[in-house]
């Protein structure tokens, strides 16, 4: 088992290798998302929500990683602690390690709350589906709080029940996550089969249903495996796991962004390659940059086919003027 004070030290480097990689990934999304322009209320308010939240745990990241380090100097190279680091590292009292937690149990209930809204918004806002995810998302809240007054409060909580709520914290997050992310994606597959029993799906498009279903199962992994051997460390009681838990910050952030450069380098080589992209209505938000396209709207709700018009020719050049029209935009 890892020493205490060499996990405390790796676990810094690791959360600032994560930020930086964040950080890049963050710049890249925003320059999609503020290019973003959509004349539905609907997504516009969409759109909104998830470029303040991005925001947001943006800034709840870095806030986290320098009082990560905040709290590293103070203990291994200040030495403010009499009886060592490690001491003072396991007070949880101090405000210090509580702002800690209450960091980190925010940036969670924001990417929980976050991956509810994306559920509810593909699910063409039935709030029904959400409902379940919702209430694990309050409970997980309520541990949490329950758990770090635990930890400010230590003879005033059951010690028994404060370790098994503080047990219970990793496996909600991920029966929350593990729920919300296969809801997305029973939606996305569905939506795949009735577009290819209609024959509107284009498989050659870099941007298929398919290919969107792997970005987003792909992307929720890295944060879903962290949280799968997180509750493995956690009933080791190793001390790996401190590591681990201080890369879970910037990860929660990481995926979101990582989905939208993914999905945006994706949609820009569709169109550069001219492929014929059969784009669900939730996802498509730049619809200005493509009036000037011939589109069909198919039985299915939600997916666009875009045709040519029986004339191969003038569609080529609508095509080509649409992708002008785009590269232009993005220019200006």
């Amino acid at each position: 088992m890892i020493r205490l004070d060499v996990a405390y030290t790796i676990a810094v480097w690791v959360e600032v290798l994560f930020h930086g990689v964040y950080t890049s990934l963050f710049a890249l999304a925003m320059r999609v998302m503020l290019k973003r322009r959509s004349t539905s209320q609907a997504r516009r308010l969409s759109s909104l929500i998830f470029l303040m939240a991005t925001w947001l745990m943006y800034f709840v990241s870095t806030f986290h990683l320098f009082l990560q380090m905040y709290r590293y100097t103070r203990a291994f190279i200040l030495l403010v602690e009499p009886q060592g680091p490690l001491i003072y590292y396991i007070d949880l009292s101090r405000w210090d390690s509580m702002a800690n937690n209450i960091l980190l149990c925010l940036m969670s209930w924001i990417g929980d709350a976050l991956v509810i809204y994306r559920c509810y918004f593909v699910w063409d806002s039935n709030p029904w589906v959400i409902t379940v995810p919702t209430l694990l998302l309050l409970c997980a809240i309520g541990v949490n709080a329950y758990t770090m007054f635990w930890f400010s409060h230590p003879f005033q909580v059951n010690e028994h029940v404060g370790v098994a709520l503080l047990s219970a914290v990793y496996p909600l997050a991920l029966l929350q996550n593990v729920m919300t992310t296969g809801l997305i994606t029973l939606k996305i597959w569905n939506q795949h089969r009735a577009s290819s029993a209609t024959g509107v799906i284009d498989r050659s498009s870099r941007l298929s249903l398919s290919r969107i279903l792997r970005i987003i199962i792909e992307s929720a992994m890295i944060y879903t495996i962290q949280l799968f051997i997180l509750i493995i460390l956690f009933f080791l009681e190793d001390n790996f796991q401190i590591i681990l838990q201080s890369a879970i910050v910037p990860s929660v952030g990481l995926v979101f962004v990582l989905i939208a450069v993914r999905v945006q380098s994706a949609k820009t080589q569709t169109i550069a390659s001219h492929s014929l992209a059969t784009i669900p209505a939730w996802l498509d938000e730049e619809d200005d940059s493509r009036d000037a396209l011939d589109t069909d709207i198919s039985p299915e709700d939600g997916v666009r086919k875009l045709s040519p018009g029986g004339d191969s020719e003038s569609f080529r050049q609508s095509l080509a003027n649409s992708i002008r029209k785009v590269h232009g935009s993005a220019t200006q």
